[in-house]
C-alpha cells in the first residue's frame, strides 16, 4: 500500500475528527448558554409548580384509594349476597329432592301393598301426608 495514500486518509480522519470535537463544542455552549439565562426567580417558580402538582397529585391518589376502597366493599357486600343466595338455593334445591324422594317412597310403599299407617310410621310423616300424596299421584295419572 502507498505510504501516501495512508497519509491523506489519516488526514482525513483527523480533519473529521476535529469537526465533531467543534460540533460538541458549540452545543456544550449552547447547553451552558441556557443553563446561565435561569434566574433564581424561575427555579422558584418551577419549585412551585412542582409542589402544586405534588399536593394535587396526591389528592387525586386519595380520592382514588378511597373510590377503590368503596368498590371493594360493595364487592364485598355483592359476593356475600350471592353467597347467601346461592345457600338458599341449593336448601330450596335439596327441599325439592327430598319431596321428591319422599313421594318417590310413598309410591313404592303404597305400590308394594303396604297401609297407609305403616307407610307414615316407616317415613315418620302423617297419615294426612300420606294419604294426600297417594292422592296427588292418582289424580295425575
Amino acid at each position: 500500500m502507498d505510504f501516501g495514500l495512508v497519509l491523506i486518509i489519516a488526514f482525513i480522519l483527523i480533519g473529521i475528527l476535529y469537526l465533531l470535537f467543534f460540533i460538541l463544542f458549540i452545543k456544550l455552549h449552547r447547553i451552558e448558554n441556557k443553563l446561565i439565562n435561569i434566574s433564581y426567580e424561575d427555579i422558584n417558580f418551577l419549585v412551585n409548580e412542582l409542589k402544586e402538582l405534588i399536593i394535587e397529585s396526591e389528592r387525586v391518589s386519595e380520592k382514588l384509594e378511597n373510590s377503590i376502597r368503596e368498590k371493594e366493599s360493595l364487592l364485598e357486600d355483592l359476593v356475600d349476597l350471592v353467597d347467601t343466595k346461592l345457600n338458599k338455593y341449593e336448601m330450596i334445591e335439596s327441599k325439592i329432592e327430598n319431596e321428591k324422594s319422599l313421594k318417590e317412597k310413598i309410591l313404592e310403599l303404597y305400590k308394594s301393598g303396604r297401609q297407609l299407617t305403616e307407610i307414615a310410621k316407616e317415613l315418620n310423616i302423617s297419615v294426612t301426608e300420606v294419604n294426600l300424596v297417594i292422592k296427588m299421584l292418582n289424580e295425575n295419572k
